[in-house]
């Protein structure tokens, strides 16, 4: 009741009226995450998680605003880390080449001045769907004040993928018709619920808790990963859970969403994960092993057995489909980078024109650059359309600067938990080059917090402080044990 009564009243209240509310709940929630900043950090990547479920069901009227909720979460965090940070905080520097990433940067935020963008709120978005989530890079390494904390709490993270992905076995039964497959479609482009591409029953891909099929497969393929990770460390618990039961679990699911950039991507972190530590590189002194081949043999059952369904509609789409993999990778993009060149020229259209929500944005606040480039397929040709040769170039310098530092760092690393952080990181940043990061907030956020994680190793004290120094603990990084 209390619900269908806020959809009721909120839908009768004009955008103006609505702007306010939300400006004053945002300044309550901006206050409070400045005074709380690294519990906001944690709770925007919990809402990351959650609020394609308020878009769909709990508030879709008010789903502009849902939009917006993590990063306002954030923008607390932010002010408080980088204008007014803690003791603690200063008491340390991270290491990394902070003055390249943001003359980087600056180079793809000057394009947001294009004259063909014809609005300051439109440049702000573009500056918004690029920049927003990368502060995570510098602000991650210092959000835990321990290793043991870290692994208590990303344990706890991870096991929310639990009621998402039983979620995801409800909606495979559900059906294409039912409440629990729909998308965010209040000021969306998006069509009609996505099914597998053939004629075989009334099965829809699967969302989970996220808007679209993008931030499914976003989820699927970074659980994987983060459950990988906890498995390699000694000190994490509950890690037959982890492998038995929430590892073929997201496996399932990736299935059942479609999406065969999940179970690629996954099988790839999954092996690249595996193969350093059943070579002893990472994850010594744990059953790793063991537990990987039981998480193997269990999603075997889970899949063959009880789900051979989602496995069958699954392979017949991969068999089906015309393109190959090559095609869906290098082939995409190199032809979305050629319309891209031939479309937007050497100086592009403007930073965020492309992005799917620039109409919904353009149509509520009743404006609109002079030219709206389409988008295309692949994101790289994305980039070019809107940033032109300049930022393209600037922009993927950033991401394979940040390849290189995450290799950088997993040799570093100081402590077995760092070097599998390092090594995660590294993995998703190659195939993450050739999917969507910028369109995709549920990636952008995630990716992002991956990196600032993987630079714990280029965390050093300014100066030496007194404390009891734990065995085997070192000056870089965070000591296990060590408060800061």
């Amino acid at each position: 009741m209390i619900n269908e009564f806020i959809i009721l009243a909120a839908s009768r209240l004009p955008h103006s009226t609505l702007l306010v509310l939300g400006a004053g709940v945002g300044a309550i929630i901006v206050a409070w995450g400045y005074y709380h900043w690294r519990g906001a950090v944690k709770t925007a990547l919990v809402v990351a998680l959650f609020e394609g479920a308020l878009r769909k069901w709990g508030l879709p009227q008010l789903q502009e605003l849902v939009y917006f909720l993590k990063d306002v979460f954030l923008f607390g965090a932010y002010l408080k880390f980088f204008l007014a940070p803690d003791l603690d905080v200063r008491a340390y520097r991270l290491r990394i080449p902070g003055f390249a990433i943001g003359m980087l940067c600056l180079i793809v935020a000057l394009t947001a001045l294009n004259p063909n963008i014809h609005s300051v709120i439109l440049s702000l978005f573009g500056l918004k769907v690029y920049f927003y989530y990368l502060p995570l890079l510098f602000m991650m390494p210092f959000v835990f004040r321990t290793e043991s904390e870290m692994i208590s709490q990303m344990t706890w993270y991870a096991f929310l993928a639990l009621p998402i992905c039983l979620l995801g076995l409800a909606q495979w039964g559900a059906g294409g018709d039912s409440i629990l497959n729909v998308y965010a479609q209040h000021g969306s482009s998006e069509g009609g619920i996505a099914g597998f591409g053939f004629d075989m029953g009334n099965k829809a891909r699967i969302t989970g808790t996220f808007s679209y099929l993008t931030g499914h497969t976003t989820f699927v393929i970074f659980f994987i990963t983060l459950c990988l990770i906890l498995l390699t460390v000694k000190e994490t618990r509950s890690k037959w859970i982890i492998g038995g039961v929430i590892l073929p679990l997201l496996a399932v699911n990736g299935m059942m969403g479609g999406s065969r950039a999940s179970i690629y991507t996954g099988a790839f972190v999954l092996i690249g994960m595996a193969l350093p530590a059943f070579a002893g590189k990472i994850g010594a002194g744990t059953a790793f092993k063991k537990i990987l081949l039981a998480s193997l043999l269990a999603g075997f059952v889970l899949i063959t057995y009880f789900f051979y369904e989602a496995f069958f509609y699954m392979s017949v789409r991969t068999r089906v489909a015309e393109d190959t993999i090559y095609e869906r990778t290098l082939g995409h993009i190199v032809t979305a980078i050629s319309v891209a060149i031939e479309k937007g020229g050497f100086f592009g259209f403007g930073l965020g024109l492309c992005h799917p929500a620039t109409s919904s944005l353009m149509s509520f606040l009743g404006v609109s650059p002079k030219v709206k480039p389409f988008g295309v397929e692949a994101e790289a040709g994305n980039v070019w359309m809107e940033a032109g040769l300049m930022g393209f170039v600037a922009w993927y310098v950033l991401r394979f600067l940040l390849i290189w530092l995450c290799w950088r760092q997993y040799g570093l690393a100081r402590s077995p938990f760092q070097k599998s952080l390092a090594l995660a990181a590294l993995l998703l940043s190659g195939p993450f080059l050739a999917m969507q990061v910028v369109i995709n907030h549920t990636a952008n956020i995630l990716l992002f917090a991956f990196y600032g994680l993987a630079m714990l190793p280029s965390l050093e004290p300014l100066v030496l402080m007194r404390h009891r120094r734990q065995p085997g603990s070192s000056h870089r990084g965070l000591p296990s044990g060590t408060r800061r």
